[in-house]
């Protein structure tokens, strides 16, 4: 006659692992099948068309230049009261665009600081913004 072991067994305490490949597999296919690929085939511009057009100068910013004692607006020369009546044509205090408003300084090195500051002035009396251009090295 066998004899039966006085000792219980323990249960076991771990996690059962026996399914865990087929969830993964599973949740492999799920993924498979809601991601959605899409593959980019090309993409809009708008390129330049090979022909010069006109440039109208009234959209270009006006630029005021000084260089070897002479002042310039918009390439013309002008004088210092010149320009002071043009830029009060602009209107530049009634603009409410920033963009609208702003004048571009050119200025050489050769040009004295009194020039440079009445210029600056001018531009700012008449309601402008004084862009200030320089030269990239």
């Amino acid at each position: 006659m066998p004899f039966k072991s006085l000792r219980k067994k323990k249960p076991e305490s771990g996690v059962p692992t026996d399914s865990f490949s087929d969830i993964a597999f599973l949740l492999i296919i799920f993924f498979i099948l809601v991601t959605s690929l899409k593959r980019i085939v090309g993409f809009e511009t708008e390129l330049p068309s090979s022909k010069e057009e006109k440039k109208k100068s009234e959209d270009k910013t006006p630029t005021v230049t000084l260089k070897e004692g002479r002042l310039l607006f918009c390439d013309a020369d002008v004088t210092m009261e010149e320009l002071q009546e043009k830029l009060a044509n602009l209107k530049l205090a009634e603009k409410t665009k920033g963009d609208e408003k702003i004048i571009l300084l050119d200025a050489t090195l050769e040009v004295d600081y009194q020039s440079y500051y009445e210029v600056m002035s001018s531009i700012s009396a008449a309601g402008g913004v004084v862009g200030i251009m320089t030269e990239d090295k």
